[in-house]
């Protein structure tokens, strides 16, 4: 069975940086494909990953040898809507930082989240928002290379600014799940303009836990719903570390789905 995306998961898989990851990820055993990765990108006065030019060169020479490919998650303290025009300043410059030393990787998307304006009117916050955004929109080759990622109980914010610049859509499934909201009715709205899915479990203490926590049954459900979507590229396995990525692999065994791991994809261009 050919697939039309890839199966991918987090950059923090193992304990060692970027390249060592991919390395780890792209050298598995056929029997467990993983096609994409999704490097997660922070920057802070104490640490930062943001790759440097030559790290980013290794990390594309390895994806093109090893058929890889990659998905961007900004930094999650990028503000564009800020009240404050210096934090807005700073967002837009992380933005075109990140953008700019990744392009080299070709991602299927970049990934962001928009903050909630807090107790603030939504119009000013939106204006605000799409004034600082525009311009970054604009030096992308296509809109569709953004995706905006639900992480609010309500999906209010974010859908102004999706149909203003035509971005795409990042799913994340597990942030559904852990709001008690209607997956299938929001998988119905949004999958048309999804590229990039992410899908984890939760528990009691956290969400972003291995897919072994997710409800009986959800896994063979939502992937009968998302395999022949045409603008699917890659669905996130998003967890951290060795234990939740080997019982999340499990996980997708379990639920028969073996041929997301075990086959080839048909890649949209």
């Amino acid at each position: 069975m050919l697939r039309r995306f890839r199966l991918g998961t987090t950059s923090y898989i193992i304990e060692s940086g970027l390249a060592d990851n991919l390395l780890w990820l792209a050298r598995r055993p056929s029997a467990c494909r993983i096609g994409e990765m999704q490097l997660v990108v922070f920057d802070t006065p104490e640490i930062s990953n943001i790759p440097s030019r030559e790290e980013t060169t290794l990390l594309a020479n390895i994806a093109a040898d090893h058929d890889m490919a990659f998905t961007v998650h900004l930094p999650c303290d990028i503000a564009l809507g800020d009240t404050d025009p210096s934090v807005r300043r700073a967002s837009s410059e992380m933005f075109a930082r990140v953008v700019g030393v990744t392009s080299k990787l070709d991602p299927i998307c970049w990934t962001l989240h928009i903050p909630s304006p807090g107790g603030e009117e939504t119009g000013g916050y939106l204006d605000r928002t799409m004034e600082t955004l525009a311009p970054l929109v604009g030096e992308l080759r296509s809109p569709r290379e953004l995706a905006i990622e639900n992480i609010h109980p309500v999906f209010e914010v974010e859908p102004p600014i999706i149909e203003e610049f035509g971005t795409s859509v990042c799913i994340d499934v597990g942030h559904l799940l852990c709001f008690g909201l209607d997956v299938w009715s929001f998988l119905d709205r949004w999958l048309p303009r999804c590229r990039n899915m992410h899908i984890h479990g939760r528990t009691d203490r956290r969400d972003h836990e291995s897919l072994a926590c997710l409800p009986r049954g959800f896994l063979r459900k939502m992937f009968a719903r998302v395999l022949d979507e045409p603008c699917l590229r890659t669905v996130t396995m998003e967890v951290f570390g060795m234990a939740d990525f080997e019982s999340s692999v499990a996980a997708l065994r379990r639920a028969n789905l073996s041929a997301l791991l075990d086959d080839e994809y048909d890649s949209p261009s």
